[in-house]
């Protein structure tokens, strides 16, 4: 690499006091490494606000945050579709973030794929594009969804399957050199699409900055047994397979002490099928938003991620940090992280309601081996160690 050329690093999302949001907190960690040995170019975020960093950062634009305030505010009149306002929020951002491409870049590392004026600018200048993604392949997920909705009759229109915005994640993608794959469900879906550049595989973890928490190992205790689910649900997320599974459970051991406690708030599409095949299930609590997540952690005794694609759940890692066994599909890339050395969850197929009811039904008929997969959950988190990862990236990134 030539000493003059450096590294552009781009987020979708925006810094915040001490790290950044979302998958710019992978950028935030990684641009400081690479500062540190002289390769950052600049980080690029959506909105920056009065934060500063050790290293080079920037707002895409100096008006980045005013047309985000305005657009907002023409949202809470408008009431724009959620699709619309994300993927306009995208084409602005992909407008402002072209106009930072210039000769003295070699390699524009990005978080986000829909970006194709930036992109055909940077292949223009000879720039090398790295997508790390936080989502498995677009046209797999829109493909997933739209079988899901015609099994459950749903024609609701979404961001996973916005023509608009597949149609400018496919033309921007091929101007991608490399895709890197650091879940295991977003290699494998890259790996396995149209895409013509090379996947590489670095498995990692985004670990939340959560507060160090000790949690002694938890005693098999004889009151109601307590399930969790927690997510804004939309049909991607799996409880539709989670409530067909507790509705057989309920049907053959009514008089099972157990309750299921749903937390988040729910898409209208998916709450109008939920209200009319499951209204009347039974031992089922509807929380909708939580205000206190570690609280509603603490009292469960087992969680359950059944979600049909995702790349890195965090509510997995967040039920492992106070030790609760996970029930994770394996279309979920938390599981692999949790389930190292002895394992800390159970992994099921995806849409398979029969093995979701006989886990649960496992797990309460043998509370003292669902403790000690807790207790292995947290030992597998807390052990992770998320800086050799970055590390790992910002040598692969050198050597490029």
């Amino acid at each position: 690499m030539s000493s003059k050329k450096k590294i552009l690093i781009v987020s979708f999302q925006s810094l915040t006091a001490n790290s950044g949001a979302g998958m710019a907190r992978l950028g935030y960690y990684l641009s400081n490494i690479l500062h540190q040995r002289g390769l950052l170019h600049d980080f690029i975020v959506y909105s920056k606000g009065k934060y500063t960093t050790s290293f080079p950062s920037s707002p895409v634009s100096k008006w980045s945050r005013y047309v985000l305030f305005a657009l907002n505010k023409a949202n809470k009149i408008l009431r724009f579709t959620p699709q619309w306002f994300r993927f306009t929020q995208e084409l602005i951002f992909d407008y402002f973030c072209a106009k930072k491409i210039d000769g003295s870049i070699d390699i524009l590392f990005v978080t986000q794929p829909y970006l194709l004026r930036t992109f055909k600018k940077a292949k223009k200048l000879g720039i090398q594009v790295i997508f790390i993604p936080a989502n498995p392949e677009e046209n797999f997920i829109k493909n997933l969804v739209t079988e899901e909705k015609a099994m459950l009759g749903i024609d609701a229109e979404d961001a996973y399957t916005y023509p608009a915005r597949i149609n400018y994640f496919n033309k921007s993608i091929k101007y991608v050199d490399k895709v890197i794959g650091s879940y295991p469900t977003v290699y494998d879906t890259y790996k396995a699409s149209d895409f013509q550049g090379e996947v590489v595989q670095l498995t990692g973890h985004l670990k939340p900055d959560f507060k160090p928490v000790t949690i002694p190992r938890r005693q098999a205790g004889t009151g109601t047994f307590k399930v969790g689910y927690l997510a804004h649900t939309v049909i991607l997320k799996g409880l539709q397979y989670l409530l067909k599974a507790w509705d057989d459970l309920m049907k053959q051991y009514p008089e099972l002490d157990i309750q299921l406690q749903i937390a988040g708030a729910i898409d209208e599409s998916m709450h109008g099928y939920i209200t009319k095949n499951y209204l009347n299930i039974k031992k089922v609590k509807l929380l909708g938003h939580v205000a206190n997540v570690p609280d509603f952690m603490k009292q469960l005794d087992l969680f359950v991620v059944p979600s049909l694609i995702d790349g890195g759940p965090y509510t997995a890692l967040e039920a492992a940090h106070y030790g609760l066994p996970v029930l994770i599909t394996e279309n979920c890339g938390s599981g692999e992280l949790l389930s190292r050395n002895n394992s800390g969850c159970w992994i099921v197929p995806i849409r398979d309601s029969n093995a979701l009811e006989e886990r649960i039904l496992f797990a309460y008929n043998n509370k003292e081996t669902s403790i000690d997969i807790g207790m292995n959950a947290k030992y597998n988190l807390d052990s992770y160690r998320m800086d050799d990862f970055i590390v790992q990236l910002a040598d692969y990134l050198e050597k490029l």
